[in-house]
């Protein structure tokens, strides 16, 4: 019987594939490649319904490196899922442990880049719930991006405006822990964005 494949080759960086087939090969697991979504990578629906598989959604705008990784992310909650750690924390020791032991099993065939690489060496000694959440690694990933618009906020220093992506203007306060404060000039009132959320700077600093 022709066996199923469950990830298609083109969503994964070259050498990946084989891999990844391996994994999927003895499981009784769906994979959906999902639309662009804002919020997340991707997740597990451990599916409660006993006549239906556990499902591992992906989107499909992600780059190969990090669909690859959002896989291995969400297939470390399979794992603990299936080992019945109902009582894990989401991204605790159990996790940790099944998504440092799949990132390992891809860092030593030379399927990421050196700079790639090096920042995974960081992430998975205590691997967070996104790579989002890891500055530097996502960082390093959106330079394999298909679309570069815009610029990290992280990226811009204090005082200089910047536009968003729903068309307002802000001015850059200063970094408060891992957030940056900004004021809206419109309204005056603060807000705190993620380091890497994608901002325009405005290249007549004298609009106001």
């Amino acid at each position: 019987m022709e066996k199923k494949i469950k990830i298609p080759e083109k969503y994964l960086p070259f050498g990946a594939f084989p891999i990844i087939s391996v994994l999927l090969e003895t499981v009784d697991l769906n994979i959906k490649i999902a639309g662009s979504r804002s919020s997340k990578y991707g997740d597990f629906n451990p599916c409660l319904h006993k006549k239906q598989a556990p499902t591992i959604s992906i989107n499909n705008n992600l780059n190969p490196y990090s669909f690859l990784i959002t896989f291995l992310h969400e297939f470390a909650h399979y794992l603990v899922w299936k080992e019945k750690h109902f009582y894990a924390k989401p991204h605790g020791k159990t996790w940790k442990k099944h998504f440092s032991s799949l990132m390992q099993t891809t860092m030593d065939k030379g399927i990421f880049p050196d700079t790639i690489l090096k920042a995974l060496e960081k992430h998975i000694i205590n691997p967070r719930a996104s790579s989002c959440i890891d500055t530097g690694l996502f960082k390093v990933l959106a330079n394999f991006d298909k679309e570069k618009s815009g610029v990290f906020i992280d990226d811009i220093s204090d005082g200089l405006l910047f536009q968003s992506s729903n068309g307002q203007y802000f001015r850059r306060e200063k970094k408060i822990r891992k957030r940056i404060l900004c004021v809206c000039l419109k309204n005056k009132k603060k807000y705190l964005f993620s380091p890497i959320h994608k901002v325009f700077p405005v290249e007549n600093q004298q609009y106001i």
